[in-house]
């Protein structure tokens, strides 16, 4: 009797630890499980953070693009403001010349007018980094130069500018047209370089003579 008693009671330790165990387990679980809704409720709230800076960043770049694109249509459609202000002076002395003009008009005054309008012209372009080339008496130079008409004479130096039959441009240093030139050839300084081209053209033949001479004689 007394052997069954204690069997009983180790069933029943048995048992009792067994659903000990179990409890445990269960209240672990829902730990875990707990945590894991809590990680998870963590990452939402940061994808959602995440997306709302990224839809911030795309709308600010949206902008940004807007912005670029008029301001670059502003740029071309007043890049010659610059310009058309500096004209103004000249523009308002052509309209004064016009409206002074009358059938009694002296011949003299059209002409001074005239004049004032050009060089109020001449000077508003200038402000805007315009340059006149129409030097003469200076050496040709093809960067600047256009010829046009070759002059024989020995009163200048060769290829010197003579005359400027349609002025050049040059606009902020660089040159937009180059003058039309007449340059002066000088008949002697030919004849002379004809010459010296002759002499070392002759030079060359007698050297080549000499080395063919010396090849066969070898």
């Amino acid at each position: 009797m007394t052997g069954k008693k204690e069997e009983k009671k180790h069933m029943e330790k048995t048992e009792e630890d067994s659903r000990a165990k179990v409890n445990d387990k269960d209240i672990s679980t829902s730990s875990e499980s707990g945590n894991v809704d809590k990680d998870s409720n963590n990452i939402n709230e940061k994808l959602k953070e995440l997306e709302s800076q990224y839809l911030r960043l795309m709308a600010d770049y949206q902008n940004l693009q807007k912005r670029t694109v008029q301001e670059k249509e502003d740029w071309y459609k007043f890049a010659g403001q610059r310009t058309i202000e500096a004209l103004m002076p000249a523009l308002d002395t052509f309209d004064y010349a016009c409206n002074s003009i009358s059938p009694e008009s002296e011949k003299e005054k059209l002409i001074q007018d005239f004049k004032l309008v050009f060089e109020s012209l001449i000077k508003a372009l200038n402000e805007v980094g315009l340059e006149v080339i129409d030097e003469t008496g200076i050496p040709f130079d093809p960067f600047y130069h256009e010829p046009l008409q070759q002059v024989h004479t020995n009163e200048l130096p060769n290829h010197t500018i003579m005359q400027v039959l349609k002025k050049g441009y040059m606009l902020n240093k660089k040159v937009i047209r180059p003058a039309m030139v007449a340059v002066s050839v000088n008949p002697s300084g030919d004849k002379e370089e004809s010459s010296s081209q002759e002499t070392m053209h002759g030079k060359e033949m007698d050297d080549d003579s000499s080395e063919k001479k010396h090849l066969g004689d070898g």
